[in-house]
């Protein structure tokens, strides 16, 4: 894997590299309202590679709230306009928790456990 860049802004740190067959966004940290501008910049540039699948990585968000599950809904919405799918990755706990609360989960389909190794943050 290949990583292209990383940085943390007001608790969530942005990373993206390819796996090998599409763009990673990995986020850690807490996706809230002060955090989701840094996360739909970065969207926005893969975005502009058109990709057919960007796979956003969970597993290390300590804390989505209502406005992080928005903003993956709108990324999500964009992704569609472009002609490419979003796909989650490793969403635990209360991240978890609140992307089934919300439905999102039915329609973002989390990847299967055995994909997920392959998008996994790298260390």
């Amino acid at each position: 894997m290949e990583e292209r860049g990383q940085g943390q802004k007001d608790g969530l740190a942005i990373g993206m590299w390819h796996s090998d067959v599409c763009p990673v966004i990995g986020l850690q940290g807490e996706l809230q309202a002060a955090t989701i501008g840094d996360f739909f910049d970065q969207m926005g540039r893969v975005l502009a590679d058109r990709p057919d699948v960007v796979v956003v990585d969970l597993s290390r968000v300590a804390f989505c709230d209502f406005d992080g599950v928005s903003a993956l809904a709108g990324a999500d919405r964009r992704a569609r306009q472009l002609g490419a799918r979003l796909v989650l990755a490793g969403a635990q706990g209360r991240c978890a928790q609140i992307l089934h609360r919300t439905g999102l989960d039915r329609i973002l389909r989390p990847l299967p456990i055995e994909a997920q190794a392959a998008t996994t943050m790298p260390a």
